[in-house]
């Protein structure tokens, strides 16, 4: 179970056996807190998080992220100060853990729980398709394995982080979609997840105005194969030329998909019968089965 000691073992490196407190959840907006659950004041480019704690503990958060002094009735925690000191009078709650960076914190306590999971985590990037992707590998994987999958849109720094931090020992999988708007964003996402299987779909001119090239946009998405370990799976589509050459930037095994026969895995046949989803025929290692997929149009086979 999350609790209050694993944040501030996460952000100071000192487990304080005073703070076993469990956190219901951990949040950014203070609409969503639960009692006993965590509030994180992010700076965003509207609206201050921190004008929000208040909030957060009226409705029964016991602790926030915060990066400076509040007029709110609260234990104040510094965790910048080195060597971290625990206050010799204990915690009392709410508690405001002062950090440099409030989303640099949330992404290390992210990461510090998903390093105590044994746990199997698949990234799921792609200029289009992912969430898609990210769906049906979640329903695929719920029938036999209990799979955390993150929600919604919850794909950047801020979603998986949140996502990671449902994790529970109950959980066997966790699906995480990695979206991107430059270099090197995807890189951070696998370093918090650490995957060992990540999935491509595709490469496309989305976030063309960022990145200038195609190219640029491909090697960003490259970013998840490349931190898969050696004994991990990068999951490729090898109709797309700039998905395909992926397998040569990592050490992980490569398994393509796509429509033609060099595919590991391969469809044919595909008929797209409108609100009836689409038919089709699936190949792998000399085996043939007839499938339908209960979605629109003949692209969604690539899924």
């Amino acid at each position: 179970m999350l609790t209050l000691a694993d944040a501030i073992e996460a952000l100071t490196g000192q487990r304080i056996a005073q703070a076993e407190q469990p956190l219901s959840s951990v949040v950014v907006d203070s609409r969503l807190v639960t009692p006993g659950g965590m509030f994180v004041a992010l700076r965003g480019e509207r609206q201050d998080g921190h004008d929000f704690v208040a909030d957060a503990f009226g409705r029964g958060a016991v602790a926030a992220i915060v990066e400076r002094g509040l007029p709110v009735e609260c234990q104040v925690l510094d965790t910048r100060r080195q060597p971290f000191e625990w206050p010799v009078a204990g915690v009392s709650l709410p508690l405001c853990l002062l950090v440099e960076d409030s989303l640099a914190a949330l992404q290390r306590f992210a990461a510090f729980w998903r390093a105590k999971f044994d746990v199997r985590v698949i990234g799921v990037t792609g200029s289009v398709g992912k969430t898609m992707t990210k769906e049906m590998t979640y329903a695929v994987l719920k029938r036999r394995f209990r799979t955390l999958k993150s929600e919604g849109n919850y794909n950047n720094e801020i979603g998986l982080p949140l996502t990671l931090l449902q994790l529970t020992a109950d959980h066997e999988r966790v699906v995480v979609e990695m979206g991107m708007y430059d270099i090197g964003e995807i890189a951070l996402l696998a370093e918090i997840a650490r995957p060992v299987v990540g999935v491509v779909t595709n490469v496309g001119p989305v976030h063309l105005e960022r990145l200038g090239t195609i190219e640029r946009i491909a090697q960003a998405k490259a970013e998840l194969v490349q931190a898969l370990p050696a004994d991990g799976v990068a999951i490729l589509n090898g109709d797309d030329p700039y998905v395909r050459p992926m397998a040569e930037m990592t050490v992980a095994r490569p398994f393509f998909y796509g429509l033609h026969p060099d595919c590991d895995l391969w469809a044919s046949d595909i008929q797209s019968r409108g609100l009836e989803g689409v038919h089709f025929q699936l190949h792998y290692q000399g085996e043939t089965i007839h499938a339908r997929v209960p979605v629109l149009g003949r692209h969604s086979v690539h899924t």
